[in-house]
């Protein structure tokens, strides 16, 4: 039968997990006898944005030159359609864009 020898790696993790575990059953500890409330757990004042009033005008959004289309055009399920299994195995993908940085000495 081997012998099972802890590496230092293996100490370390058992430690951490050790540690995790102790600071969990503290916290649950103290929550439930009930030295946790409000005033402990209060960091910051926290208050609220007024929102903007409505105008009723919808903004376009900006059109990011990337992008090949926001809206599918025509009904889905005429593309549905269009899409049959003859003309999915001939479909070829799109090509996937090129990026090439060049990083310059200072």
């Amino acid at each position: 039968m081997p012998v099972l020898i802890p590496t230092p790696k293996m100490l370390i993790s058992a430690g951490v997990v050790g540690a995790i575990l102790v600071g969990g059953v503290a916290v649950a500890h103290t929550a439930s006898a009930g030295r946790l409330n409000e005033e402990s757990l209060r960091l910051k004042e926290v208050t609220r944005a007024t929102p903007a009033p409505d105008s009723g005008v919808v903004s376009e959004p900006e059109t990011d030159p990337n992008v090949v289309s926001r809206l599918m055009p025509g009904d889905p399920g005429e593309i549905s359609e269009y899409w049959t299994k003859e003309r999915l195995e001939d479909a070829q993908p799109m090509p996937i864009p090129e990026v090439s940085i060049s990083i310059l000495p200072n």
